[in-house]
């Protein structure tokens, strides 16, 4: 048990001198003008001279973990919760060997880094500081380096200097991290309720119990201790840089903690910011800040050991100061300054001292990204850290060679001494200002010993520094190693602090960035895609600027003038068949068109008469084939509806029209789907008529005209941008906020989340950035992003996303009732395929329920989708706020794949194939619905419909959006290898083996259709939501 320890300096203090310590007021004296000049003198000689060796002390790097309720702000660097990177340098004060009394010192920097602050910290053992200005810091240093009787005259001058002496000095102390350190200095913060708060901090050890201090006997002449010579007599020598040796493989551990002071008045004591005062514990508790960690050793080396300065502060913090003399970070300056030139100078510390060791040769393998720019003309470093040590910075580098250009892929053999296994590495790029960030896709090391090989997939852009964990994928509970434990919680950090959540009242959680030119480098296009892009755009304009329609305002003549744009542009099959006979007219091509057209997603079956769109028997006598009546053929599964109510409430443009219609649909006995019925509004008025094949040609022609308008609208906003791409950038967002790279989540999603928040980015300014926007002059609406989108988030479900649900609730899932539904019977043979690879990778990683749930990384995760991304504002979306079981997460996974792959290909593709033919589908009516039957013509369809210009924006945009990249990616294609198990490779290629099966069967089935339904075929299908 650790026995109670008691500074008597004080008693022994009245003894020596035969005077009592009320007789000190205050430390210092009177100064005479003599006096006064040796200080200024002294102050002006260690202003000039270098600020010190950094060489000298044990260098560590490690970890703080911040407490969850941080009891300070965090001013930008103290984020509760959380984990950052620091450095610690520990040394004596003037000796040189360990095994001597001395004042021990710790300075710490928060951060991984060489440069000075934002807020480096000095600690030196001994609750109270021996000195507290210039005076009283000449005075200490001068009796520490001349000898003991010069020291004990300094204690003995005043009380605060024996007490501060007995305190602070250690005997051969077994470890750095069984001592207390105290800063000494108090900083200064004002809450929000304006009260000033002192605070100063304490490091202390968490591991053996500190007997160094001075024994009763020792702190009667505690002068005697600290020898003059340097040829420390002590049988221990350097047994703290000893200990040090083992820090990678110990991992020691520490506690920062704080101590506060409030003060109400303007003005703040000196007594209370003296740094030779300690504080009333009693009065002032320590309270834990953060827990440290010690991993490695920083190699004793000036370019990689770091350079302190304790004045750079955070704003928000100040420093609280004595009146009329220096702050105490400035005084700590003097002291290190004084002592390298004197007592350190010339000397070096056992640490500094190189050992010979056995050393090994690895061959590193480096490989450059191949888009454009991806290499670097920076100096790469790279350090590898293992179970038992760390190497120094290695060049990598080959004379007359230019390293790391784009696809290249590089190798060098480096020497270092062995480090154990391999845990991580860091990559350093230094210099290169012009061309420095560099995309690097992997790296791979073998040991030529071992012959074991480490593989480090990257797949980003470095502009300084990237820490890599190795490639196999490990859950967070079972990652058993407390560095790559916090190599994960550094990952995160570094994730959250540039991907942030926006939080948008009504609608879908969003990433928050003003534009996308601030986007993180690695959420943006590649440049040549960005390029690509461009280019797409530009030649459709270009092509239907020549042929004068972007700049013709006025209203196409008929049909046939229609067809003069389309043969402009190039067509695929389906857009030929679409307009081939004016089959585009037809019912059969109107119900096929719902089903496997732009937006497959809209028809439900009607089960029983509505209220609000009275369609009645004898309206549609001799439409229906079956001799039943209409509730019978609703009752037998055969009557289907699309309804436009998602329209209502949205801002129309004034000078264009958009209903908001009802379409009865009927499967006739040969299997066609035709529309029976249309109405063009949400509740039946004198001018809102029921339209039905019993009209004139032309009535019926335009009534299905004003149906495509409304879907072309619903498509655009809900099924296209809302629920493809607003839906899968949450998941993106989550995923790069809270699954590291070293997650088999992360690694299964990332390929499918490649340019999600890119394309969404630009999508916000283009689409839907209000007049002058492609929306705005696209469609009939205003262009405002909340009033065109809330409708559809209200309307949104968790279960929409899981696709034989979907059906489900649609009630179109027997095909025996709906035929010839391509979109449905494609979507759940790819659902298939997807779920078994998913559930492959799932039980790869996962093998329990309690796997799912003990993973915190994937609970986070999950409920960030919930709360900040498909945020449920008015009504319960079903969104689960956890992963509860194994098979919860496959079906989670796969919902995922599907909606940013299948679903977002099924939508999107096919736009230039149905929006290039301006009748089939108008983008925008400029005139009102028709009121009156009996009374469309030629002349009132071609008012209505788009004039050229917009027409041939239109089409441009359309075949821009569904035009294919050059890099593009698809559908079980991984050309990023972020997992490097065995295993996955062999699931990755039964995944690819499935989906070529189906694209076989897909075609098979093609051949036997008029019009072929080809936007799932596996090979036409991206790996993600990019355009």
């Amino acid at each position: 048990m650790q026995k109670t320890w008691t500074n008597k300096a004080l008693e022994y203090f009245e003894k020596e001198t035969g005077r009592k310590v009320e007789e000190f007021q205050k430390r210092g004296e009177k100064l005479g003008l003599v006096k006064r000049a040796n200080l200024q003198l002294f102050k002006w000689k260690h202003q000039l001279i270098a600020s010190g060796d950094n060489k000298w002390g044990n260098e560590v790097q490690g970890y703080a973990d911040f407490e969850a309720d941080s009891p300070i702000p965090d001013f930008g660097i103290f984020t509760a919760n959380s984990t950052k990177e620091i450095r610690i340098r520990f040394f004596n004060l003037i000796k040189s060997q360990d095994g001597a009394a001395d004042f021990r010192c710790a300075f710490l920097k928060f951060g991984d880094f060489e440069e000075a602050g934002p807020w480096d910290m000095a600690f030196m053992t001994g609750s109270a500081s021996p000195f507290n200005d210039v005076e009283t810091l000449e005075e200490f240093l001068t009796g520490l380096q001349v000898g003991p009787s010069s020291l004990k005259a300094w204690a003995l001058r005043h009380p605060s200097n024996y007490y501060s002496l007995v305190d602070g000095l250690r005997k051969e102390p077994e470890e750095w991290t069984s001592l207390e350190y105290h800063n000494h200095t108090t900083y200064s913060c004002t809450t929000k309720g304006k009260v000033m708060r002192l605070f100063r901090f304490r490091l202390i050890g968490m591991g053996n119990v500190d007997e160094s201090k001075l024994s009763p006997d020792d702190q009667t002449h505690p002068w005697d201790l600290v020898q003059t010579d340097f040829e420390e007599k002590s049988t221990q020598g350097t047994s703290l840089s000893e200990s040090f040796r083992r820090v990678s493989e110990t991992h020691p551990t520490m506690m920062l903690q704080v101590q506060f002071g409030d003060i109400r008045s303007e003005s703040v004591p000196d007594n209370i910011v003296d740094p030779s005062v300690a504080w009333d514990e009693k009065e002032c508790p320590w309270q834990n800040f953060a827990s440290i960690i010690l991993t490695y050793n920083v190699p004793n080396l000036p370019e990689e050991r770091a350079k302190y300065s304790f004045h750079k502060l955070p704003g928000g913090v100040r420093l609280q100061t004595l009146s009329n003399t220096e702050s105490y970070p400035e005084l700590i300056l003097y002291r290190e300054r004084a002592l390298f030139s004197s007592t350190r100078e010339g000397m070096t510390t056992e640490e500094s001292v190189s050992k010979k060791q056995k050393m090994k040769t690895y061959l590193i393998h480096v490989e450059t990204g191949f888009y454009l720019f991806s290499g670097t003309n920076a100096t790469v470093s790279i350090a590898i850290f293992g179970s038992k040590d760390r190497t120094k910075r290695l060049v990598l580098d080959k004379t007359f060679q230019n390293d790391f250009e784009r696809g290249g892929k590089d190798a060098y053999y480096i020497t270092a001494p062995p480090v154990g296994e391999v845990k991580f590495i860091k990559i350093y790029l230094v210099g290169g200002s012009i061309g420095r960030e560099w995309y690097l896709r992997s790296v791979m090391i073998f040991d030529l010993e071992s012959r074991i090989s480490y593989d480090f997939p990257c797949f980003q852009w470095i502009s300084s520094t990237i820490t890599l964990p190795r490639g196999n994928a490990v859950l967070p509970q079972k990652e058993t190693d407390p560095v790559l434990q916090r190599v994960r919680r550094m990952w995160l950090a570094d994730e959250q602090m540039v991907v942030r959540w926006k939080k948008m009242i009504g609608l879908s959680g969003t990433i928050d960035c003003p534009a996308y030119k601030d986007l993180p480098r690695d959420l943006k296009y590649a440049t040549e895609r960005e390029w690509e892009k461009k280019e797409i755009i530009g030649f459709y304009a270009i092509k239907l600027k020549i042929h004068r329609f972007l700049t013709a305002f006025e209203s196409f003549d008929d049909f046939e003038d229609f067809k003069a744009l389309t043969d402009v542009l190039s067509q695929s099959e389906v857009a030929k068949a679409i307009t081939a006979n004016d089959n585009w007219k037809r019912d059969e091509e109107f119900g096929r068109m719902t089903l496997d057209g732009i937006n497959p997603v809209m028809i439900k079956r009607c089960q029983a008469p509505l209220d609000n769109f009275p369609v009645t028997n004898d309206m549609l006598q001799g439409i229906l084939q079956r001799n039943l009546s209409l509730e019978q053929e609703m009752e037998a599964g055969h009557i289907y509806l699309l309804d436009y109510k998602v329209l209502t409430g949205i801002p129309r443009r004034n000078d264009r029209y958009l209903p908001t219609p009802l379409c009865m649909m009927y499967v006739r006995p040969d299997g066609a789907l035709v529309p029976i019925a249309i109405q063009l509004g949400q509740s039946p008025e004198e001018s809102n008529l029921i339209w039905t094949p019993h009209d004139t040609e032309l009535d019926w022609l335009f009534a299905k005209t004003w149906v495509k308008t409304a879907d072309i609208h619903v498509h655009a906003l809900n099924t296209h941008y809302y629920r493809a791409h607003r839906v899968s950038e949450v998941f993106a967002v989550a995923t790069f906020r809270n699954l590291p790279l070293a997650h088999p989540v992360f690694k299964l999603l990332v390929p499918h989340l490649k340019y999600t928040v890119a394309v969404n980015t630009v999508g916000l300014e283009v689409l839907l950035g209000g007049e002058g926007s492609v929306f705005y002059k696209m469609l009939a609406v205003e262009g405002n992003l909340v009033q065109m989108l809330e409708n559809g988030h209200k309307e949104f479900h968790w279960d929409l996303l899981n696709i034989p649900k979907e059906f489900a609730l649609r009630r179109v899932d027997e095909p025996a009732l709906l035929p010839n539904y391509h979109y449905r019977d494609d979507a759940l043979s790819m659902w298939n395929c997807i779920g078994e690879f998913a559930s492959k990778v799932v039980n790869l990683y996962y093998s329990s329920d309690t796997d799912v749930k003990k993973d915190h990384e994937l609970q986070s995760w999950m409920r960030e989708i919930k709360e900040k991304g498909l945020v449920s504002w008015n009504n319960d979306n079903g969104v689960p706020r956890s992963v509860e079981s194994v098979s919860h997460l496959k079906e989670i996974l796969t919902m995922i794949i599907f909606n940013v792959s299948c679903y977002h290909a099924a939508v999107n593709f096919g736009q230039g194939d149905y929006y290039i033919f301006g009748p089939n589908y108008p983008s925008a009516m400029r005139t009102p619905p028709p009121t009156k039957k009996g009374t469309t013509t030629m002349a009132s369809i071609m008012a209505a419909l788009p004039v050229k210009a917009d027409q041939a924006f239109a089409v441009a945009f359309a075949n821009y959006l569904c035009s294919y990249s050059e890099d593009e990616v698809y559908l079980g294609e991984y050309p990023d290898a972020y997992f490097t198990e065995e295993a996955m490779r062999r699931i990755k290629d039964e995944f690819q083996q499935s989906l070529k099966k189906i694209s076989e069967q897909m075609k098979t089935r093609n051949r036997t259709i008029h019009v072929p339904y080809y936007y799932l075929l596996p090979e036409r299908v991206p790996n993600s939501v990019a355009v």
